[in-house]
């Protein structure tokens, strides 16, 4: 069993990342930026990177490790692009890269785990099952597209785990994602495959939590055989409790969903059964910690972002004390869910985007939580 662990803390919420999901320009200090080399840097280490061969330079012979750190840095100056970016690599080398199936190109690779001859590769669009028993030629086995973030991966026997946080994420998989505030469509918890054929993985069992799972860990009792416990934790908003009974945002509340991680308790021979077992809070009472914020250059690029949609007429809400501007994914399904809750179909109307247009804050404030705009008191 081989789980990678996620040692980014992103600065901005997950709300944010699915309101700007089809955002055209990204800040380079936003978490996407960070957190995709994070991903690329894992998959050229698996040696299945999504990205096909490209220039590399390698500082200091493969065979001799070396201790200290190159100088000049080769990181600088490197070139971008997504097939052939330039490439920087100390004390390890590259023996392969692979390019992903078409369902998954332009989409962020997240979490790798390990079995056998086999690398399942976690994705924002589902994950994918490489066979490296040679390094130099991995070849893809199987593709499960199934859209989530984040979609990290753990293996333990014949069960395979997977995180869901995002708030279209469907229990079905499906990509037309979930425009409903309150949706029994949707899929924030724990999806549990049986991957005893591992060319045809099967959804055994689902467990909904109240934040989702941005990442998990696998822990085995050894007094405990007939069962494994994934401890989850969630960084996304809290869902309504009209969708999952329970759920409580408010952080006041000695019930709040926040400051807390979930432990699941799994049969191994039964994993349909799967279940939240305990929800300890060990996040109660610490403190956000101090947080530097954008540099100039970036807060002014990104105010010229809202500008020009502002003058365009796109949707702009602030989140965490700073204006964002929505995605045309994020309007359109909140254009969809307006049409439908007034009963009509086809194409919004005009009366239908003056009306989103009013209430974009209050969906916005709505889907974050009380208190989204206001100080955090804590990690979580």
């Amino acid at each position: 069993m081989t789980h990678g662990a996620d040692t980014f803390a992103p600065r901005t919420s997950l709300l944010q990342t699915y309101l700007m999901t089809s955002l055209t320009s990204v800040s380079k200090q936003t978490w996407y930026a960070a957190w995709t080399r994070g991903a690329l840097a894992a998959a050229a280490l698996a040696t299945i990177g999504a990205c096909a061969q490209a220039p590399v330079t390698t500082t200091g012979a493969p065979s001799a490790a070396s201790s200290a750190a190159p100088s000049p840095d080769p990181r600088i100056g490197l070139k971008g692009g997504l097939w052939d970016a330039g490439e920087a690599i100390w004390n390890m080398r590259l023996v392969s890269a692979s390019r992903p199936p078409e369902q998954f190109v332009g989409g962020v690779n997240s979490d790798l785990a390990f079995i056998g001859n086999y690398a399942i590769q976690g994705s924002f669009r589902g994950y994918q099952v490489w066979d490296i028993s040679n390094p130099a030629k991995p070849t893809i086995r199987t593709s499960f597209y199934c859209p989530a973030s984040q979609s990290d991966v753990s293996v333990y026997k014949n069960l395979l785990f997977v995180s869901g946080e995002d708030l279209s994420a469907r229990l079905d998989c499906g990509a037309q994602g979930v425009s409903d505030a309150v949706s029994k469509d949707r899929l924030r918890g724990i999806r549990i495959f049986d991957i005893s054929d591992i060319t045809k993985p099967r959804n055994v069992g689902n467990v909904q939590t109240c934040r989702g799972s941005h990442t998990h860990t696998v822990l085995v009792d050894p007094k405990d055989t007939a069962n494994v416990y994934v401890y989850i934790s969630g960084s996304g908003p809290v869902r309504s409790g009209d969708e999952l009974s329970g759920c409580v945002a408010a952080g006041q509340d000695p019930n709040t969903a926040l400051f807390r991680i979930e432990v699941i308790k799994v049969p191994v021979a039964h994993p349909e059964q799967a279940a939240i077992v305990s929800s300890p809070r060990i996040f109660t009472g610490l403190t956000r910690p101090p947080e530097h914020g954008e540099t100039p250059t970036d807060a002014v690029a990104r105010q010229r972002r809202v500008d020009s949609a502002r003058a365009a007429g796109g949707f702009i809400a602030k989140i965490q004390g700073e204006e964002q501007v929505a995605g045309p994914g994020f309007v359109r399904r909140q254009l969809d869910s307006l049409v439908k809750a007034r009963g009509g179909t086809g194409a919004p109307t005009a009366a239908d985007s003056a009306t989103l247009r009013a209430n974009f804050q209050k969906i916005v404030d709505a889907m974050a939580g009380p208190g989204a705009n206001a100080p955090q008191p804590g990690p979580t």
